[in-house]
C-alpha cells in the first residue's frame, strides 16, 4: 500500500524528491525520503491501532468502511485518470534545514496523513475480512515503512540513471494507468459486497 501510494509525483516530498534526482543530488534526496518516511509511519501506526480497535467493538464499521472505501478509490481513480503534470511550487524554505528534518517536518507538519491512513486500513480490513492483533499491527507499520522507503529508494535510482530521458508526459501516463486500477479495485469491491 505504501509502495504504491507514494507513487504520484504530488505533494511537496515529491516534488523535492523529484528535483533532487533530476539534480543529481540522490544521498540528499534519500535523506529527505527517511524523514518523511519516519513521520508517515508514526501517523500509520497510530491510525493502526485506532481503525483495529474500532473495528473489534462495531462489526457496521467494516460496513461503513467498505461504502466509503468504494466511493474514495472511485474518486482517487478518476482524479487520478484525468491528471495532468503541472510544475509546483516549493513552499518549505530549505536552505534553513538539513535534508533528513526537511522531509520528517513536511510529513509531520500534514495531520491529514492520520486521516488518509485511517481510511486506507479500514479498506484494507474491511476488503479482506480480517482483524489485525498485535502482531500484526506491528509487522504492517514495518511494512509501510518499508514500502516507503523501497519505493523513495527506486525513485531515486530512476531518476539518477535515466534522468535524461524520463518525461513528465510518461509521469502523467503512469499515474492515470494507477487511476485505472483503483477504479478497476473498487469495482471489484462492489461486486464482493453485494454477494
Amino acid at each position: 500500500m505504501a509502495f504504491l501510494g507514494s507513487m504520484p509525483p504530488v505533494g511537496p516530498i515529491a516534488v523535492l524528491l523529484l528535483e533532487r534526482g533530476v539534480a543529481g543530488r540522490i544521498r540528499e534526496g534519500l535523506r529527505i525520503g527517511w524523514g518523511a518516511a519516519l513521520a508517515e509511519t508514526f501517523y500509520c501506526a497510530l491510525a493502526t491501532a485506532g481503525v483495529s480497535e474500532l473495528m473489534k467493538r462495531y462489526a457496521i464499521v467494516e460496513t461503513i468502511a467498505r461504502i466509503v472505501g468504494i466511493v474514495i478509490l472511485i474518486a482517487l481513480g478518476l482524479y487520478f485518470v484525468r491528471f495532468r503534470v503541472s510544475p509546483a511550487n516549493k513552499q518549505v524554505d530549505e536552505k534553513k534545514r538539513r535534508p533528513f528534518m526537511l522531509g520528517f517536518s513536511i510529513s509531520a507538519a500534514n495531520p491529514t496523513l492520520i486521516i488518509t491512513w485511517s481510511g486506507s486500513i479500514a479498506m484494507l480490513l474491511a476488503f479482506a475480512h480480517t482483524r489485525f492483533d498485535l502482531a500484526a499491527r506491528g509487522l504492517f507499520v514495518a511494512g509501510v515503512l518499508a514500502g516507503m522507503l523501497a519505493w523513495f529508494h527506486l525513485f531515486l535510482w530512476m531518476l539518477a540513471r535515466w534522468r535524461d530521458r524520463i518525461t513528465l508526459s510518461a509521469a502523467q501516463w503512469i499515474i492515470r494507468g494507477a487511476g485505472v486500477t483503483m477504479i478497476a479495485i473498487a469495482l471489484w469491491g462492489a461486486r464482493a459486497a453485494l454477494r
